[in-house]
Parts: C-alpha cells; sequence; structure tokens
C-alpha cells in the first residue's frame, strides 16, 4: 500500500489533503517545516513526498529538504513532487534539476493524486 508525506506549512491545506488520503485508506503523514520533514524522511520510507517549495519559517526550503533527501537510501524507493502555489517555470525547472520527479500546482488536483498513486502500486 502507497504512503504519503506531505510537506506543506499551510496547516489547513495540509489536514485536507491529509483526510483526502485517509478517505482513500493511505496512510499519510505531515511535516510543516524541514526539520520534521527530514526526520520522517529518516523514519519513514513514503512512496509518495509532497513537497512544497516555500515553507515560512523553516530552516530549509523545499529545495533544501529534496537536497536531503535525495542523498538518502531509501531514495530511489519514494516519488517526489514539488507542490507550490505558483507557476514559475524557473522553479519547475530548478525541481527537475536537482532530482524532484514531478512539480504540481496548487490547489493540489486530486484526481492527479489518485493516478499517482495507483502508479506506485
Amino acid at each position: 500500500m502507497a504512503t504519503v508525506l506531505l510537506v506543506d506549512d499551510m496547516e489547513d491545506t495540509a489536514e485536507a489533503v491529509k483526510d483526502y488520503f485517509k478517505n482513500l485508506g493511505v496512510t499519510c503523514w505531515t511535516a510543516k517545516n524541514s526539520d520534521e520533514a527530514l526526520k520522517l524522511l529518516t523514519e519513514q520510507t513514503p512512496s509518495l513526498v509532497l513537497l512544497d517549495i516555500r515553507l515560512d519559517g523553516s530552516r530549509l526550503d523545499g529545495f533544501g529538504i529534496l537536497q536531503e533527501a535525495s542523498k538518502l537510501p531509501t531514495r530511489s524507493k519514494m516519488k517526489i513532487y514539488m507542490i507550490t502555489g505558483y507557476h514559475e517555470p524557473e522553479k519547475q525547472a530548478r525541481a527537475k534539476e536537482l532530482g524532484a520527479d514531478d512539480y504540481l500546482t496548487k490547489p493540489l488536483p486530486l484526481e492527479k493524486l489518485k493516478e499517482i498513486l495507483k502508479s506506485l502500486g
């Protein structure tokens, strides 16, 4: 069964997405900053990581977390999708350069998330 880690500093968004996954029967962990995210990434191996680029008040932004996650031995078992509320081609290009599997804009497309989960098995 697929599992998800959602990293987003917007608690309302995080709770809504977590509830969506819960209704699908999918375990979803949430983190609101880089320290929480990196701790969860070392303790768990989520199938899918939804990683917000901008994390207010966090030591690292989403790109920094992506770089750290890329060093983990479990990286090959995870799909990492960068998420943002802004459609900025340069950030999308940077996400790909740093090893993100894909890039989604908010509001998160719930049907697309369901398709991604199905593809993970």
